[in-house]
């Protein structure tokens, strides 16, 4: 008698709060013309999401081996992860200033996504981990960005919500959680922008004075929220 195939199981590891923030910001300085972009193509979506540990080996595998047979499939799955981050962006950089989200187009866009994403039903382990398990679906963006939606999912309607911020950098614009006891961390990190704004001060000041020394401006991101 031969033994049936046992349905593929796909793993999530258990969603950090910020890893849909980490997504968001995959796209950073977006103050900046042109902004930074990390994510240009499908294989960086799934180097981006194998970095994040946010979904098991063989599933990654499956959606890469999918991918790169079917390459228009590819291209059409990357750009509805790159519409998903903006909504993620706007919907976040929303929330940054305690408002509900105004835009309901985004709102749709953000439960329809959702709406195909996996339900989380069942527990397992996952690396010695909890972890999500559930039997594996279609090689689409819904499967891929599961952890990213169920992460968003709890973070807007969770009591950390109010922890979310935005970079006051114009340029940055990073979004990240404040875990400050005070509660009121302005920088997405004081070794880039922080100290940035203290150069724009300092500068402005020596101006003011009759000198003007030239602002000391870090170039790169350093560490984000």
């Amino acid at each position: 008698m031969t033994r049936p195939h046992a349905t593929p199981e796909s793993w999530a590891a258990l969603p950090t709060d910020g890893l849909c923030l980490d997504f968001a910001n995959t796209l950073y300085w977006r103050g900046t013309e042109p902004p930074t972009e990390t994510l240009r193509g499908p294989a960086d979506l799934l180097a981006w999401s194998e970095a994040a540990g946010a979904l098991d080996p063989g599933t990654l595998a499956r959606l890469r081996g999918h991918w790169t047979a079917h390459p228009r499939a590819a291209s059409t799955a990357f750009a509805a992860a790159i519409a998903l981050r903006e909504v993620l962006f706007r919907l976040f950089a929303t929330a940054t200033t305690g408002a509900a989200p105004s835009d309901a187009v985004d709102l749709r866009h953000f439960n329809a996504a959702l709406g195909k994403a996996p339900a989380r039903t069942r527990l397992g382990r996952m690396g010695g981990a909890d972890a999500w398990v559930f039997p594996a679906l279609a090689p689409d963006v819904a499967t891929l960005l599961a952890p990213v939606l169920w992460s968003a999912g709890d973070l807007l309607v969770g009591p950390r919500r109010a922890r979310v911020r935005q970079c006051a950098n114009p340029q940055c614009r990073y979004l990240f959680l404040d875990d400050s006891k005070s509660a009121n961390r302005r920088w997405c990190s004081m070794a880039t922008c922080g100290n940035r704004a203290k150069a724009h001060r300092h500068y402005a000041k020596a101006k003011r004075g009759g000198q003007a020394p030239a602002p000391a401006v870090p170039t790169d991101k350093g560490d984000g929220g």
